[in-house]
Protein backbone atom coordinates (compact mmCIF):
# COMPACT_ATOMS: atom_id res chain seq x y z
CA UNK A 1 0.00 0.00 0.00
CA UNK A 2 1.39 3.38 -0.91
CA UNK A 3 1.84 6.15 1.61
CA UNK A 4 -0.79 8.26 -0.11
CA UNK A 5 -3.41 5.52 0.23
CA UNK A 6 -2.50 4.83 3.84
CA UNK A 7 -2.70 8.52 4.74
CA UNK A 8 -6.14 8.79 3.17
CA UNK A 9 -7.40 5.64 4.94
CA UNK A 10 -6.14 6.76 8.34
CA UNK A 11 -7.69 10.19 7.86
CA UNK A 12 -11.08 8.73 6.98
CA UNK A 13 -10.88 6.23 9.85
CA UNK A 14 -10.18 9.00 12.34
CA UNK A 15 -13.20 10.99 11.14
CA UNK A 16 -15.43 7.92 11.39
CA UNK A 17 -14.17 7.17 14.91
CA UNK A 18 -14.77 10.75 16.03
CA UNK A 19 -18.30 10.66 14.63
CA UNK A 20 -18.82 7.29 16.31
CA UNK A 21 -17.63 8.66 19.64
CA UNK A 22 -20.02 11.59 19.29
CA UNK A 23 -22.90 9.27 18.45
CA UNK A 24 -22.13 6.97 21.37
CA UNK A 25 -21.96 9.89 23.77
CA UNK A 26 -25.32 11.33 22.75
CA UNK A 27 -27.18 8.05 22.02
CA UNK A 28 -26.36 6.15 25.19
CA UNK A 29 -28.01 8.37 27.76
CA UNK A 30 -28.18 6.18 30.88
CA UNK A 31 -25.48 3.62 30.17
CA UNK A 32 -22.66 3.79 32.75
CA UNK A 33 -20.10 2.64 30.15
CA UNK A 34 -20.89 5.56 27.89
CA UNK A 35 -17.83 7.60 28.86
CA UNK A 36 -15.39 4.70 28.73
CA UNK A 37 -16.63 3.67 25.26
CA UNK A 38 -16.48 7.29 24.10
CA UNK A 39 -12.94 7.70 25.41
CA UNK A 40 -11.90 4.44 23.76
CA UNK A 41 -13.17 5.67 20.39
CA UNK A 42 -11.44 9.02 20.87
CA UNK A 43 -8.19 7.25 21.76
CA UNK A 44 -8.46 5.12 18.61
CA UNK A 45 -9.10 8.27 16.58
CA UNK A 46 -5.96 9.82 18.07
CA UNK A 47 -3.99 6.68 17.22
CA UNK A 48 -5.16 6.76 13.60
CA UNK A 49 -4.21 10.44 13.38
CA UNK A 50 -0.76 9.59 14.75
CA UNK A 51 -0.38 6.82 12.17
CA UNK A 52 -1.43 9.24 9.44
CA UNK A 53 1.25 11.74 10.50
CA UNK A 54 3.80 8.93 10.71
CA UNK A 55 3.09 7.91 7.12
CA UNK A 56 3.30 11.54 6.03
CA UNK A 57 6.71 11.87 7.66
CA UNK A 58 7.95 8.64 6.03
CA UNK A 59 6.69 9.79 2.64
CA UNK A 60 8.49 13.12 3.08
CA UNK A 61 11.71 11.37 4.09
CA UNK A 62 11.57 9.09 1.07
CA UNK A 63 10.92 12.04 -1.23
CA UNK A 64 13.80 13.98 0.33
CA UNK A 65 16.15 11.02 -0.17
CA UNK A 66 15.09 10.74 -3.80
CA UNK A 67 15.59 14.48 -4.35
CA UNK A 68 19.04 14.33 -2.77
CA UNK A 69 20.01 11.48 -5.06
CA UNK A 70 18.73 13.42 -8.07
CA UNK A 71 20.66 16.50 -6.98
CA UNK A 72 23.87 14.47 -6.61
CA UNK A 73 23.38 12.96 -10.06
CA UNK A 74 22.72 16.37 -11.64
CA UNK A 75 25.73 17.89 -9.89
CA UNK A 76 27.91 15.06 -11.21
CA UNK A 77 26.57 15.58 -14.74
CA UNK A 78 27.25 19.32 -14.49
CA UNK A 79 30.83 18.70 -13.35
CA UNK A 80 31.39 16.29 -16.23
CA UNK A 81 29.96 18.81 -18.70
CA UNK A 82 32.19 21.58 -17.32
CA UNK A 83 35.20 19.27 -17.56
CA UNK A 84 34.30 18.40 -21.16
CA UNK A 85 33.83 22.08 -22.08
CA UNK A 86 37.11 22.98 -20.40
CA UNK A 87 39.00 20.31 -22.35
CA UNK A 88 37.33 21.41 -25.61
CA UNK A 89 38.36 25.02 -24.95
CA UNK A 90 41.94 23.92 -24.30
CA UNK A 91 42.02 21.99 -27.58
CA UNK A 92 40.59 24.98 -29.49
CA UNK A 93 43.19 27.29 -27.93
CA UNK A 94 46.04 24.95 -28.84
CA UNK A 95 44.73 24.71 -32.42
CA UNK A 96 44.59 28.54 -32.71
CA UNK A 97 48.23 28.93 -31.72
Amino acid sequence: MSHKTAIRLYELASYVLILGATAVYFMLSDNPRKLSLTMLLVALALFTRWMMERHRAKACDEENDQLKADLRRLTQLLAEEKKKNSSNQTIKQSNNI
